[in-house]
């Protein structure tokens, strides 16, 4: 099968760096799949779970946040403001941060405040639904 170069960066560390045969990501507009030869673009990625497998069978994910990929030469880079596998996720506090995000979203808040308690709410909700599946 083709593969192609990606490399997974977040803002405090590389998440993944190698072969890929097929990548899926959240997009704004739906879930985008890239594979080998895939034409030159830039996409924003929105918080959620991210697959990407390195065989085309086996697939790994990673709960992502907000960034983008760029595509060119058969190589993508993803750029996150973070990447966490969802079994490294501590539930708990997944639950407390969606509700501290909409608690402030209740409060009268300037737009930018508004925008980010927007985004810590969408990263807990992700981060929330990959927990469902690695109950501990």
């Amino acid at each position: 099968m083709n593969t192609f170069k990606l490399k997974i960066v977040a803002v405090d560390k590389v998440f993944f760096d190698g072969d890929c045969a097929k990548l899926i990501v959240n997009a704004p507009d739906g879930d985008l799949e890239l594979m080998a030869n895939h034409e030159a673009a830039v996409l924003a990625v929105i918080p959620g779970l991210a697959r990407f497998s390195e065989d085309g069978d086996n697939w790994r994910e990673v709960v992502t946040g907000s960034g983008f990929v760029t595509v060119s030469n058969n190589e993508a880079t993803m750029l996150v403001d973070s990447a966490e596998r969802p079994e490294d996720i501590d539930a708990v506090r997944a639950r407390e941060a969606k509700e501290r995000a909409e608690e402030k979203l209740r409060q009268e808040q300037s737009i930018r405040e508004y925008r980010h308690s927007q985004a810590s709410l969408a990263r807990a909700m992700a981060r929330l639904k990959a927990t469902s599946k690695y109950k501990r």
